[in-house]
């Protein structure tokens, strides 16, 4: 054989491998018995893309004995990858990117066959040792080679012979190699996806590199039992999280700007995170307050702030939509007051997305304008809704009385659930160390009771009545001009008012939980927000609006002057007086909830009677009004 072809033949060998990846040795051990050694490396983009396969691209020969479960965790969400990871995500340029390592199996295969073990070298393509200096291990026809005494070294594998996949980040995987397969035409030197470099795990199930278990299982049975674990203990950032950790998103920013930026950090002009619901979790993530410490929670304030952006959003599916688009633009700068230079650009900026049909999101310069338009214009109102309605002006007081706000107790509350007891066993050593005694009950007990306390029999406490509350404000404030035959000039004038309707019909206990009139025995909520069976709290969004709707009605009849009877008043709701549009718009908004009520009662003869049903939803109405004013 010539020199010339001998040194062909060995380029062609060296050909069958990857290029060499530098790496970094670990290992997982928890016991003698077992031991998951892994390699940390960096792969260039385009070799990720064209080596790294997917576990739908295993062989179908190798999957005929996998158990439902694994076959549907190797499915990829290819609707998930393509709209929200490449179109949202990759392609956003407003948008920092950046995924975490995807962890690889390097497995056997033997044309179309995933094989049980790794054999032996490819006899026809080994490669020679880098020399003095190097450790050198093969596993098949992986090639490791290591610095002497050293977990720094590279590695190399046959690309026939062995099978990369990836078992823990399939989408991301999905994601990128789509990306790339749109960019790959028009990429050349110096283009910026050329360096980028994906950061791996990589994982080989063998002896030779250390890897033991205690039980005896297959190659395949391994990685089936790695890939399902992966998959299956992988759990999605709570909601609450995401609001507080999204900075491109609009709403989220808003949320934000209600509450206070330090754990204690007592302030009329944001909440207390120490008595806020934040701190969501995979299995823990709740809107709800009525119990326990918290005046609200994260997940409520941003239906909050949903509402006062005029139900402001884009879904997965919406950013490429030009109708969505508009909409969704029009509703978030119709709520805000912006300067006309920042609101032309907005829209431009929507309109060339649009037209080069990239998907929306709003511009760095655009995102500020609007966080600070919202926390100028509306974040003053609502945390002064906070702090003016009776029942939470009470709480604050009373929370910050006890230390909830910037004391001990607010120590405690801001705590992970897991970590108080402990934080209680410190507090008595550094009490003792003063001579003193920590109280347990009467620091942390005792305190928490009369809080909790203090939410019982209120509305105010329930998560639908707190979201029909900022409801009420939103809609009211945006008929301002012409509000129950009034006209406020501004929206300071109109909180001020709007608060002291509110305060008033608290002290007529309108918003106790429990509430009857005292005329008829009705129960004020029933068919309005509790359903008329059982009498349970009613959550959705059509009962909050019904809330909001009745406090309305409830709001206009404290303004008729000169004052009405109940019954005057409620027959008034459906004629044609246009100085009581607004409350007839409410009446119409409960008639449905009411009517339900009542066709539980009625036999079917006076049911098909409409003029019958409706003198039954007005003495509903009637006998609620008479002991309110």
């Amino acid at each position: 054989m010539s020199r010339s072809t001998l040194a062909s033949f060995k380029t062609e060998k060296q050909i069958q491998y990857t290029d060499e990846l530098t790496f970094i040795r670990g290992k997982f051990t928890l016991s003698d018995m077992e031991s998951v050694p892994y390699f940390t490396a960096v792969m260039p983009l385009r070799d990720l893309v064209n080596h790294i396969k997917l576990v739908e691209d295993i062989p179908a020969e190798a999957l005929l004995d996998w158990r439902l479960e694994e076959l549907f965790q190797r499915d990829i969400s290819w609707d998930r990858v393509e709209k929200e990871l490449v179109d949202q995500y990759l392609k956003n340029e407003h948008k920092l990117s950046f995924f975490n390592s995807l962890t690889i199996a390097l497995l056997p295969r033997n044309g179309f066959v995933i094989e049980k073990s790794y054999g032996e070298p490819d006899p026809d393509a080994k490669l020679p040792d880098k020399g003095e200096g190097w450790d050198r291990t093969d596993v098949g026809n992986i090639h490791i080679e290591f610095l002497s005494g050293e977990d720094i070294g590279v590695i190399r594998w046959h690309k026939e012979r062995i099978f990369p996949v990836a078992i823990d980040g399939q989408h991301r995987l999905a994601a990128l190699k789509a990306y790339y397969d749109e960019k790959e035409e028009n990429l050349g030197q110096g283009s910026p996806e050329l360096e980028t470099k994906i950061s791996l795990i990589l994982l080989i199930l063998d002896e030779e590199v250390g890897f033991k278990r205690r039980d005896e299982k297959s190659l395949i049975e391994t990685l089936r039992e790695i890939f399902i674990d992966l998959n299956k203990n992988a759990r999605p950032v709570s909601r609450s999280r995401l609001i507080l950790l999204e900075d491109q998103n609009i709403q989220s920013l808003c949320v934000r700007t209600l509450l206070a930026e330090k754990a204690k950090q007592p302030t009329e002009d944001e909440l207390p995170l120490s008595i806020v619901t934040w701190r969501g979790d995979e299995t823990k993530d709740e809107a709800k307050f009525d119990s326990g410490y918290s005046i609200t929670s994260v997940l409520n304030l941003n239906e909050i702030v949903n509402y006062c952006l005029n139900r402001a959003s884009l879904n997965k599916n919406d950013p490429l939509v030009e109708t969505k688009i508009k909409r969704y633009v029009d509703n978030v700068t119709g709520r805000l007051r912006l300067e006309q230079n920042v609101k032309r650009s907005i829209i431009k900026h929507s309109q060339e997305c649009i037209a080069a049909a990239e998907p929306f999101s709003f511009e760095q310069e655009h995102i500020d304008a609007l966080q600070k338009a919202f926390q100028q214009q509306w974040a003053p109102h609502i945390i002064d809704i906070f702090n003016e309605f009776t029942p939470y002006k009470t709480y604050l007081s009373k929370a910050k009385e006890f230390g909830a706000i910037d004391g001990t107790l607010a120590d405690y509350l801001l705590l992970p659930e897991k970590k108080r007891e402990t934080f209680i066993e410190r507090k008595k050593t550094e009490y003792k160390e003063k001579n003193k005694k920590f109280r347990v009950g009467a620091n942390i007990h005792t305190p928490l009771k009369e809080l909790e306390n203090l939410k019982k029999n209120e509305w105010a406490f329930q998560v639908v009545f707190q979201k029909a509350l900022f409801i009420n404000f939103f809609d009211l404030e945006s008929q301002k001009q012409s509000l129950f035959d009034r006209n406020f000039d501004s929206k300071d004038e109109f909180f001020t008012w709007w608060i002291t309707q509110m305060n008033d019909l608290y002290e007529q206990r309108v918003f106790n939980l429990h509430w009857k009139a005292e005329k008829g025995k009705a129960h004020l909520w029933l068919g309005i927000a509790n359903n008329p069976g059982s009498g349970s709290i009613q959550y959705t969004q059509a009962a909050a609006k019904r809330i909001s709707s009745f406090i309305t009605i409830c709001m206009c009849f404290m303004q008729v002057n000169p004052p009405q009877e109940a019954r005057k008043f409620v027959d008034s709701l459906t004629n044609n007086d246009q100085t009581l549009l607004i409350a007839q718009e409410a009446f119409k908004n409960i008639r449905n909830g009411l009517e339900t009520l009542i066709r539980a009662t009625m036999n079917a003869d006076e049911i098909e009677d409409p003029k019958k049903l409706e003198n039954q939803v007005k003495k509903e109405v009637i006998k609620r009004l008479k002991a309110i004013r």
